[in-house]
């Protein structure tokens, strides 16, 4: 249903800010209103919402992807709340207008009476929402006072619920633009900030994006240092680097035939996305919360990816202390000792994965491929023993495939064993009597004899 991908505040008819006193009134009038039995999908929905508002940390995640909606009012004085008609006040401003122009008037001395005038009129112009010629009475006013109070105020406000109204009708392109007149109006203003960093993420205005995002991040950072014991504040700081990262993902690399990189010798992509999140923010979020396992993770691969070969290990032993089933975690580990030249206990621990899930293709495929990729290796240096026992390992998870008994059998050629080699030859044509590798090695033995 669509209200799943509502704003939790939205489900429950409250703009984001409101008191945990007022998020469960709303929720208890609506669990009255949607009885579990009777109205079951919409009960769950208010539920969802509900769950994600009643914790620090919860919250936390909903208020970062959230824009602000921030409280404020127009403001006008007694005179400017004016009753005359729209005409009369046009009629007025232009006849005023016209004796500044012609000398009339002395444009100082006539100035506060324009003030006024412009001000009557964005009074009924805010009555009738008639936003765009409003702010424009106030420019006008701000252009004749740059210290106009009441102007000052209404304009800024005007650019922030435009903004959010924007926003909320998917403009953002539109929000953006009003926003940034916000901000430099106010630019101490964070939620303008932040409500500017969700805009130009949902715009795709990705540079920009990210960098509203660490203007919010040294913010909060700063708030932290004052309160660190403000549980919801680190909550929001830790969501508030994770959508940092998430701003403008990275794209995967370019894998070579088999599914590994190119450039890793014995690599395969970790299983976590590739984000645009640095070391130092995968660390500051892991810092502010340990258990974060989603970081953590994303901080190994980006180690991996990198080719920080020893210090993914670091962290992924660390994982597997903690998560010692997780299989996710286990294969990653597997890749990152093996490019640390552990290969011993890189097997180890595929085979410990398999043990826990047997049929887990990931595991699977990883021991394929590495044992594929190690067997190579070791026979190019002439290696023939030891490169054997891990081609003949592939026949477990491999039985009837020919290039597997095609690898055995070229190593076996090498090392001299003619006998064992024409064995495996001949199966390689059992099963695919097409193999042009395995004709050819057959040849060359009969050549020989």
């Amino acid at each position: 249903m669509a209200d799943n991908h509502k704003s939790a505040y939205a489900v429950l008819g409250l703009h984001k800010g409101a008191s945990l006193d007022d998020i469960k009134k709303a929720y208890v009038q609506l669990v009255k209103k949607y009885d579990p039995e009777r109205h079951t999908d919409r009960f769950m929905i208010v539920q969802n919402a509900f769950d994600r508002l009643k914790t620090p940390a919860s919250r936390a995640r909903e208020d970062v992807r959230a824009f602000n909606y921030i409280r404020g009012e127009f403001f006008f004085s007694a005179e400017e709340k004016t009753q005359l008609a729209d005409a009369q006040i046009d009629q007025g401003l232009r006849q005023l207008e016209e004796k500044i122009n012609s000398g009339q008037v002395d444009r100082a001395a006539a100035t506060p009476k324009l003030i006024q005038g412009l001000m009557m009129r964005s009074y009924k112009r805010v009555q009738k929402k008639l936003w765009a010629e409003a702010i424009e009475d106030w420019q006008r006013v701000l252009e004749l006072d740059p210290a106009h109070r009441r102007a000052k105020n209404n304009l800024l406000y005007s650019y922030i619920t435009l903004g959010y109204s924007y926003a909320s009708h998917g403009l953002y392109d539109e929000a953006v633009d009003v926003l940034k007149r916000a901000a430099t109006m106010n630019p101490d203003g964070t939620e303008i900030i932040h409500n500017l960093a969700l805009a130009c993420e949902h715009a795709g205005r990705v540079e920009e994006a990210r960098r509203y995002w660490q203007e919010v991040i040294k913010r909060w950072r700063a708030q932290l240092n004052q309160d660190p014991d403000n549980e919801y504040l680190k909550a929001c700081l830790v969501e508030a680097l994770k959508e940092k990262g998430q701003s403008g993902e990275a794209p995967a690399e370019e894998k070579a035939e088999g599914g590994a990189p190119a450039q890793a010798r014995g690599t395969q992509e970790p299983s976590a996305p590739r984000a645009a999140h640095s070391v130092e923010d995968l660390r500051e979020i892991l810092r502010l919360n340990p258990n974060d396992f989603e970081s953590h993770f994303r901080l190994a691969s980006l180690l991996y990816n990198e080719q920080k070969w020893e210090e993914a290990t670091k962290e992924l032993e660390e994982m597997q202390r903690r998560f010692p089933r997780n299989i996710e975690v286990l294969n990653l580990l597997g890749w990152a000792m093996l490019n640390s030249g552990r290969i011993k206990e890189a097997f180890m621990v595929w085979r410990r994965a398999r043990t826990m899930d047997p049929k887990n293709p990931q595991i699977t495929e990883s021991l394929i491929k590495a044992n594929m990729s190690i067997g190579r290796t070791l026979r190019d240096k002439g290696l023939y023993t030891q490169c054997l026992v891990h081609f003949k390992e592939l026949t477990r998870y491999l039985p009837e495939n020919d290039e597997v008994h095609y690898e055995i059998g070229l190593t076996y050629q090498l090392k001299g064993d003619e006998r064992s080699a024409f064995q495996e030859y001949q199966k390689v044509l059992k099963i695919n009597p097409r193999h042009r590798g395995a004709r050819h090695g057959l040849s060359s033995l009969k050549l020989r004899r």
